[in-house]
């Protein structure tokens, strides 16, 4: 057996909107023999919000477990952690509209939607880079419909469409890179957005959506093996 070699990557984004920063995200993966373990913290000026969030998923991509905070106008607006089996969802929850809450839902997800857009690339890594122009639909749980993500915080079955278009040369502020692009379309009324992603891991990379006016782009990425995350050598 070929003893497996883990990879951590890094990041920094900011999300642009008419050429000025709207909002910032860090993050951090880990992949392992096992699966795979991703962070994120987000800060949004529109809303005056902020997000934690964090996944765990299985060798296969598919979701085990995640969590999210969301705090506004210096209020948290809920948490939410979602347990993933063969053929339902649990969440718990605790949000100011609804007080605690507890949830199962039949479905085999595919994909945990918390709204940080390093999650984007969890579901690239669901639909895979096979049949390119094919759009299918990724059977998905997410934490709020709303575009910013701070409605709800339950748990809500959604299908998304993904569509694999290819490889393209992308210049980001965090470098230049052959990076795989995607067409994601989140509600069938809503245009797609683009997104590239970064290598077998699907790191983030770009994502462009003209409907919500948002280029948000990679402005820091670095990948390590050690036992050290690169976001501490920053």
């Amino acid at each position: 057996m070929t003893a497996f070699t883990p990879r951590r990557h890094a990041g920094r984004i900011h999300y642009f909107k008419s050429e000025v920063i709207a909002g910032r995200e860090d993050f951090a993966i880990d992949v392992r023999a096992d699966g795979r373990t991703v962070r994120s913290y987000c800060e949004m000026a529109e809303g005056d919000l902020t997000r934690d969030a964090s996944w765990t998923l299985d060798p296969s991509h598919r979701p085990v477990e995640g969590h999210v905070r969301v705090v506004q106008h210096g209020r948290q607006a809920g948490s939410a952690w979602y347990r993933f089996g063969d053929g339902f969802t649990e969440c718990e929850s605790l949000t100011a509209t609804m007080g605690r809450t507890t949830q199962r839902l039949d479905g085999d997800a595919r994909y945990l939607g918390l709204h940080p857009l390093v999650g984007d690339g969890l579901i690239a890594l669901a639909r895979g880079t096979d049949a390119p122009g094919t759009e299918r639909r990724i059977e998905s749980v997410t934490c709020s419909y709303d575009v910013n993500g701070e409605t709800s915080l339950v748990a809500l079955p959604i299908d998304i469409g993904v569509t694999y278009v290819g490889e393209e040369d992308l210049t980001v502020p965090a470098g230049t890179f052959r990076a795989h692009r995607h067409a994601i379309r989140w509600q069938p009324h809503w245009p797609a957005a683009h997104l590239w992603v970064l290598g077998e891991d699907a790191v983030f990379v770009r994502l462009q959506w003209d409907f919500s006016g948002l280029d948000a782009q990679a402005v820091r990425l670095a990948t390590g093996g050690g036992a050290m995350s690169p976001q501490f050598d920053w």
